[in-house]
């Protein structure tokens, strides 16, 4: 059998709940997902030279991250830049990430809604995210919130719970009719449920508004601990004047470090 090449990691979202890099694999698949073993990065560079759409993203990738190899931001763009010329829709994403956020090239928010508009229009979910993004800012594309509402429910009917999570965010502070307003709880659980760390949070929010405090804890503890440091520190300081006790409480005790807060 030919193997296969698998990228396996949470790449992108960590890149968009603003946590550090992940370690980055690329796996080599021979038969079902859990015999899948890691391959070198030689081995992998030399997959990329010899043309594989995927190995040239997961080598992209290692670069960018400097995961087992130097960290070269632009090497790094112009493997994202070679496998977005076969029209790959990851690559297509991350070519525009790398002129949105200075990776390899300057920073340029007009040709990254270039790139995330190619790729959006092939269905990629976070690209989708991504344009959103800059039109619900006005950064590289003129404002426009009607726009970035269609993209981010498109993303989030695709599954990206940071897109719910900012859904729930537009419901919340909305002045439409208060039908749309309550549907904020929703995107706030359905992203809390998918792991955002900020969905998590705002779902903790609406719990305790309804007076369920012991749910709201739970979830508020699941968003902290993931939660990068400077979320968790605005949350804490929130939280820890909050009018419930039990959630000032939560907040007392991750300032003291009984929950095991992340460093």
């Amino acid at each position: 059998m030919t193997a296969d090449i698998r990228i396996e990691d949470d790449f992108e979202l960590a890149v968009a709940e603003g946590l550090a890099f992940k370690t980055l694999y690329v796996n080599v698949i021979n038969g079902p997902a859990d015999e899948a073993t890691e391959i070198s990065a030689d081995e992998l560079r030399d997959r990329a030279v010899q043309g594989s759409i995927d190995a040239q993203v997961g080598w992209a990738r290692r670069l960018l991250h400097g995961a087992g190899v130097a960290r070269d931001l632009e090497a790094a763009f112009r493997w994202f830049a070679t496998a977005a010329r076969s029209g790959d829709a990851e690559a297509l994403n991350m070519v525009g990430r790398c002129h949105e956020l200075g990776w390899g090239v300057p920073i340029d928010p007009a040709q990254a809604a270039e790139w995330f508009t190619r790729a959006a229009a092939k269905g990629h979910a976070w690209s989708e995210f991504n344009l959103a993004c800059l039109y619900a800012e006005g950064r590289g594309v003129p404002f426009d919130e009607g726009k970035a509402l269609t993209l981010l429910v498109r993303s989030a009917r695709r599954g990206n719970p940071k897109a719910m999570s900012m859904l729930g965010r537009f419901r919340e502070a909305s002045d439409a009719d208060r039908r749309r307003q309550r549907s904020a709880a929703l995107w706030y659980r359905w992203a809390a449920e998918r792991g955002c760390f900020r969905g998590q949070f705002h779902h903790a929010r609406y719990l305790v508004a309804e007076g369920r405090s012991g749910e709201a804890t739970r979830w508020f503890r699941a968003s902290l601990a993931e939660a990068p440091a400077d979320f968790r520190r605005e949350a804490l300081a929130m939280l820890g004047t909050h009018a419930d006790p039990e959630v000032r409480a939560l907040a007392s005790r991750f300032d003291a470090g009984d929950e095991g807060a992340c460093s």
